[in-house]
């Protein structure tokens, strides 16, 4: 099949300097955090930058609501979405990791490394308000890797040494959902009724009005997902994806990400060569193949805008309108040539 170049089908390139670990589109503005600590926000209608920061990094969540709040190696920055302005920082200690926010309040995870036992000992969970106080700070054992607020509870998946997940309430009363099979969880997504969680183990547990339905894969880490409230799809470390629409494809690549573009699955897999796959979302027939020079790492998807990084910085933004369009061209192109290749092959043989 014909590939494509990433690149090619771009609106815009821009360099972030290190590797993107968080990327979020905001109305009409995209906003991408480093793992060095640079956090910058373009116009996407013309690509311009807006304005930059730097933080001490890595950047490990964003989140927007009435500002920019993002967690970034010890600490918790609100940042003004005009103009970049640092409106507020705190220590939150550890190693931070997920940020959730809701109307009046930011919850954020902090987690601590033991190099004696080369795993994660404890995990402190803050909750601040807007204006950067500090409400309260409860520790448990486990790392979580999936935040989510769901009514007035707060829903976190966890890993080893209980697994499942946490519920925290209005009264900071924290109960603990066991999970069948007791693998840790890698991922989670929420949905309209509940959440997905990806595991270790490669099943995922479907949660819908707190009801579990476990789901199995292929024995490999859950690596990627994407959900709604009727249907799912998932990817792990092998290069497995299933689908919700009775449908397995194997790439025989890690998928790195998943999103869905206008009734295709766009697979992000990384091995000898970093592709995407564009899968049809009814069967897993392979539409198109994009390839790029770095590996994926993140791919969002909202209001026909597409933004991609890579692990050496690249920012890349797509429209889907665009790019369904040069694909085709490009489609129509290659099949001119092969007619015309045959053509000429013909014409050989008969002159013989």
């Amino acid at each position: 099949m014909l590939s494509h170049r990433l690149e090619e089908l771009a609106s815009f390139v821009r360099d972030l300097g290190s590797e993107c670990t968080c990327l979020i589109i905001h109305e009409d503005i995209l906003i991408a955090g480093s793992k060095n600590g640079k956090i910058v926000s373009w116009n996407i209608k013309d690509g311009h930058e807006i304005w930059s920061l730097e933080v001490d990094g890595p950047i490990s969540d964003i989140e927007v609501s009435d500002l920019i709040y993002l967690t970034a190696s010890a600490e918790l920055h609100a940042i003004e979405i005009e103009n970049g302005s640092l409106k507020w920082t705190q220590d939150i200690g550890g190693s931070s990791d997920l940020i959730k926010v809701d109307k009046e309040s930011i919850w954020v995870t902090s987690s601590l490394y033991e190099i004696e036992v080369q795993d994660y000992t404890e995990t402190t969970l803050l909750k601040f308000d807007k204006n950067s106080k500090l409400i309260k700070s409860i520790v448990f054992e486990e790392r979580p890797w999936f935040m989510a607020i769901e009514e007035n509870d707060l829903i976190l998946g966890i890993g080893r040494p209980r697994c499942g997940y946490l519920i925290v309430n209005s009264n900071y009363e924290i109960i603990h959902e066991k999970i069948s099979g007791d693998s840790p969880i890698t991922l989670g997504i929420k949905t309209k009724f509940g959440f997905l969680l990806g595991h270790s183990n490669g099943t995922m547990t479907e949660i819908k009005n707190r009801n579990q339905q476990k789901i199995e894969l292929e024995q490999s880490p859950i690596t990627s997902m994407i959900g709604t409230e009727d249907f799912w799809c998932l990817g792990d470390e092998k290069g497995t994806i299933l689908s919700s629409n009775n449908w397995k494809k194997n790439i025989s690549n890690r998928i790195d990400c998943l999103i869905e573009v206008n009734n295709l699955i766009w697979a992000a897999a990384v091995n000898n060569e970093n592709r995407i796959y564009l899968l049809d979302k009814n069967n897993g027939d392979t539409k198109h193949i994009v390839t790029h020079d770095s590996r994926i790492i993140l791919m969002k998807h909202i209001n026909g805008k597409i933004a991609i990084s890579d692990k050496n910085g690249k920012i890349i933004l797509l429209e889907e309108e665009i790019v369904y369009r040069r694909l085709s061209e490009i489609k129509e192109i290659s099949q001119n040539q092969e007619k015309r290749d045959l053509l000429k092959k013909r014409l050989r043989e008969l002159r013989k």
